[in-house]
């Protein structure tokens, strides 16, 4: 949460109901573990630690509080997004977390974070296949479907891979898809189908 929050705040600044807005927007919940109702505790805690700070409404909400990214924050969110992608994948959505965010890393540190990750797939691969070789005739059904699961598993991970670097290096321009739009504006506008909270 802590991330995406982060992230969202060096668009632009925003308030929680803007936040909770914006990863409506992208539909968080399908590939990340974060529930909207932990926003408020999330800003708290940035907050607290001084990544987040409040700032003038400017024409917003009389009530809301605005907050901003600190250079704290915006350099613990750079690193973390940079840690993200260099890890070997714990949940299926690491990837998604890191591509959500990589607009905040320079374009050739992003594509060679890509690259490696793609090269440790790999490598991951051969390991998996050799190991399921040598393991066939030894094992009940249910293991070799296991294992075949894993194989096919990272044969996507790696031609998934290969179309992020393709699209993220051919892209025209390179930053956060709405810029500094306000994002209520934008689902205003658009009405763009929001995911459910």
């Amino acid at each position: 949460m802590e991330i995406l929050l982060l992230a969202a705040l060096c668009r632009a600044p925003m308030h929680g109901y803007e936040l909770k807005l914006e990863l409506q927007y992208k539909h968080v919940q399908w590939w990340a573990k974060c529930e909207h109702g932990h926003i408020y505790a999330a800003l708290a805690r940035l907050e607290k630690g001084k990544f987040i700070r409040e700032v003038a409404k400017q024409g917003r909400r009389a009530t809301a509080r605005v907050f901003a990214i600190t250079a704290a924050g915006r350099k613990r969110v750079i690193a973390a997004v940079d840690a993200l992608g260099r890890k070997e994948d714990e949940t299926y959505f690491d990837v998604d977390m890191f591509l959500a965010a990589c607009h905040l890393l320079d374009r050739k540190q992003a594509l060679d974070i890509l690259e490696a990750r793609k090269a440790a797939v790999a490598s991951r691969l051969g390991e998996a296949t050799q190991l399921e070789a040598e393991m066939r005739p030894h094992v009940p059904t249910v293991g070799r479907l296991i294992m075949e699961h894993r194989i096919a598993y990272l044969r996507a991970e790696i031609e998934f891979s290969e179309r992020c670097i393709e699209q993220l290096r051919s892209e025209r321009q390179w930053g956060a898809f709405l810029g500094g739009e306000r994002i209520e504006e934008f689902v205003k506008q658009t009405r763009v189908p929001l995911e459910r909270s």
